[in-house]
């Protein structure tokens, strides 16, 4: 049984949500039972994700939160779509492509490279958060060797992604000796 304190609180996350820009227009749905809230419905971005429980959690009274929100498209999205939305979503925060890469393996977008502070690597998370598909975003961008590194080359990247010839003792200058 739902107590006043649960439908008092149902209401004020329901109201909170249905005004928030962003979040308003995908008819979100929730549910307090003791204090935990169960949150339903489609967002487009896993940002949309995150900002909704962030949102949410603001709310005092709350013991839990069981965000049950999906992450949907408007249709099929394949990786190759998804890593050139994350692509553009990078190029329109400032992030520096030349350092840092992206790639998309069923909705999880894998960041590699390099990149000059922790925050130019969270600027780059939060930026691939935001493109349509991403369900989840790994970091496996390193800290620069300190500020002389300067921009990768193009191998140095393509390297820092793939990795093969780091672990290969045979491979040296490009080639399998």
């Amino acid at each position: 049984m739902v107590s006043g304190n649960d439908k008092k609180l149902q209401r004020e996350i329901q109201a909170l949500i249905d005004k928030t820009n962003g979040l308003k227009d995908y008819g979100i749905k929730v549910q307090v039972q003791e204090g935990e809230v169960h949150l339903m419905g489609l967002v487009d971005t896993l940002h949309e994700r995150r900002q909704l429980h962030e949102l949410v959690s603001r709310v005092p009274g709350i013991r839990s939160i069981e965000n049950g929100v999906a992450i949907s498209t408007d249709g099929q999205i394949n990786d190759g779509e998804v890593t050139a939305e994350v692509y553009e979503e990078l190029k329109n925060n400032r992030v520096n492509l030349k350092n840092i890469g992206a790639e998309s393996i069923g909705g999880t977008v894998y960041l590699r490279g390099r990149a000059a502070s922790q925050a130019e690597i969270q600027n780059a998370m939060e930026a691939a958060s935001r493109a349509r598909g991403v369900r989840d975003v790994i970091s496996q961008v390193s800290l620069s060797a300190g500020p002389d590194a300067g921009d990768l080359t193009l191998r140095d990247l393509f390297h820092s992604q793939v990795n093969n010839d780091r672990e290969d003792p045979n491979f040296k200058d490009g080639l399998y000796e």
